[in-house]
């Protein structure tokens, strides 16, 4: 997913490079007794002085472009092909006829090439010298560890253009996919909809028993693929971060209520004890955001009740320390079910995960439990497996709720 801090970065760190560079540069210049030293870029047609400095005299300005034919840039790169020291370019065989060499004025001169991460060329480092300085070998050797040093930052540059656009792709296939997730969820939901109240319908008419039953797993199948969806959409939203948290006061019992009301005819069916237990006030205002906390809790509870074939299943509330004025909101849901194997406990808040082998008999897409997590830590709360054996589980969730009269 790109995030426009990511790319900042990534240009932060160009900049930062690049005023090195310069800080580089203009030190090395110090350590060559010659007037100008520079940097300069060339391609098969002009060469470009991207920068420059000079002690006494001007001899070239940054942003200067000749003629590769009129470069002393281009005679280190086509010509020596390496390090290139002139002397005096009035008389050396190179220069001595160049427009270039009447521009500069007689001077010494040495280059050194700089080549790119592909190993292509792509400028050189010269300095120029009206008073005719006689470079030294440690000023080639200088050039050349100031030549490898770019030709590193080139590489690095390449590599953040790279990431650039490695996130830039990864940000149209999440907007690809949300897109994607969006339109099948419509196209899925409508004519599933249509399919549970065609079933609603026929529930409504005389069937024998294997009708019935029939009716009955069309409506199981198709509440399950429309929670599925639910669930990847929430999970696509998660991955892109297009989801945020809102802070206002609601009524602790309206979302409890809400929660158990929606799973009370499950519960039923299969024979459950469903119930909700308060250690705190009912007529408690907490201060979040009442639509993720009743979605964490509806998760925990579906898992719980669709884990339980017998028993009770009950959710219970309590602040951390006792105290109504704590801050510490706590959840817990119990249950009775068949609980989690040792060896899979590490996988429970997992994307996609599935915790037991028999997924086949209690469906789902292996989200709900992330989902949780993701959503209890973006209100600065947690959820966890408190324990769990083979006579049920216990999972906490918390947050932190500024409670209100």
């Amino acid at each position: 997913m790109l995030k426009t801090e990511y790319i900042d970065v990534l240009s932060v760190i160009s900049h930062k490079l690049y005023d090195s560079a310069a800080n580089v540069m203009n030190t090395a210049s110090k350590l060559i007794p010659a007037n100008t030293f520079c940097i300069a870029n060339l391609d098969h047609l002009s060469t470009k002085v991207l920068k420059s400095f000079n002690r006494d005299k001007l001899i070239l300005e940054e942003g200067l472009v000749v003629d590769n034919a009129e470069s002393y840039c281009a005679l280190v790169t086509e010509h020596a092909q390496g390090p290139l020291i002139i002397d005096n370019n009035l008389t050396h065989p190179l220069t001595k006829d160049m427009d270039a060499t009447r521009f500069v004025g007689g001077c010494s001169f040495i280059g050194v090439p700089i080549r790119n991460e592909k190993g292509e060329f792509y400028g050189s480092l010269c300095s120029f010298d009206p008073g005719f300085y006689r470079y030294q070998q440690r000023d080639v050797d200088l050039l050349l560890s100031l030549s490898s040093f770019y030709t590193d930052l080139l590489e690095l540059e390449s590599t953040l253009d790279r990431l650039q656009t490695a996130e830039q792709a990864a940000e149209q296939v999440l907007d690809n996919k949300k897109n994607l997730l969006a339109v099948l969820s419509h196209e899925i939901r409508t004519p599933m909809n249509g399919v549970l109240g065609m079933a609603d319908l026929l529930k409504s008419t005389d069937l024998n028993e294997d009708q019935a039953l029939y009716v009955n797993v069309i409506e199981e199948s198709g509440n399950h693929l429309l929670n599925m969806m639910d669930q990847i959409l929430e999970y696509s939203k998660m991955e892109a971060g297009a989801i945020s948290i809102e802070n206002h006061p609601f009524q602790l019992t309206e979302v409890i209520e809400h929660v158990i009301q929606l799973f009370t005819p499950e519960a039923q069916k299969k024979g459950i004890r469903l119930y909700a237990e308060y250690h705190v006030s009912q007529d408690l205002v907490l201060h979040g955001d009442s639509q993720k906390t009743r979605q964490i809790l509806i998760n925990l509870l579906g898992n719980a009740i669709k884990f339980t074939e017998q028993g009770e299943v009950g959710i219970s509330v309590r602040f951390e320390d006792g105290a109504e004025n704590a801050s510490n909101i706590c959840f817990e849901v119990r249950d009775t079910g068949v609980g989690i194997p040792a060896d899979r406990i590490d996988l429970l808040f997992k994307s996609f995960s599935q915790i037991h082998t028999n997924q086949g008999k209690f469906g789902g897409a292996g989200l709900g439990l992330s989902i949780c997590k993701h959503l209890a830590e973006l209100m600065g709360g947690s959820v966890w497996l408190e324990e769990t054996s083979e006579r049920g589980s216990r999972f906490i969730f918390k947050f932190c709720s500024c409670a209100a009269s």
